[in-house]
C-alpha cells in the first residue's frame, strides 16, 4: 500500500494479514478496532490549572488491506486516507508508520469513528 501526504509518500507494508485461515478452515477476517484517548489541556484553559483528564475517547473501526486496495479499493476512491507516520528516514522500509485519517474515515461511512464523551 501507499501512504501518501502532502510532503511525502511512502511504500507502507502491513504487519497483519487482512484474513486468518483458522485449524478448521475457516476463514476469518481481521477487524482493526482501535481505542484513542483525548486528553483536556487544563494548562492551555483560563485559570491554568494543571493536569490532563480524559475528555472523550474515539472507538474507531479501520478497513484491513482488502478493503483499502483491492475491493472497495478505499486509499484510491480517498486520497489521504493513509498517510505517512513520523518515522526516522534511516528506518527499515517494512518497519515504516502510517497513519490513518479519521475525517475521512467518518466520511467513508459514519459508523467507523464514534466518539464516547467523558463528564
Amino acid at each position: 500500500m501507499k501512504a501518501t501526504g502532502p510532503l511525502a509518500s511512502h511504500l507502507f507494508y502491513s504487519a497483519l494479514p487482512p484474513l486468518y485461515v483458522l485449524s478448521d478452515g475457516t476463514i476469518a477476517p481481521v477487524v482493526l478496532v482501535v481505542l484513542k484517548p483525548i486528553y483536556k489541556m487544563l494548562a492551555l484553559e483560563p485559570g491554568n490549572r494543571i493536569g490532563q483528564p480524559l475528555k472523550e475517547i474515539k472507538i474507531v473501526s479501520i478497513p484491513n488491506g482488502l478493503l483499502l486496495e483491492v475491493q472497495p479499493g478505499y486509499l484510491l476512491q480517498h486520497p489521504g486516507l493513509l498517510f505517512p507516520g513520523k518515522d526516522d528516514k534511516g528506518k527499515k522500509a517494512e518497519k515504516v508508520r502510517a497513519r490513518i485519517s479519521f475525517p475521512i474515515l467518518q466520511k467513508i461511512d459514519d459508523w467507523r469513528v464514534r466518539t464516547i464523551s467523558v463528564p
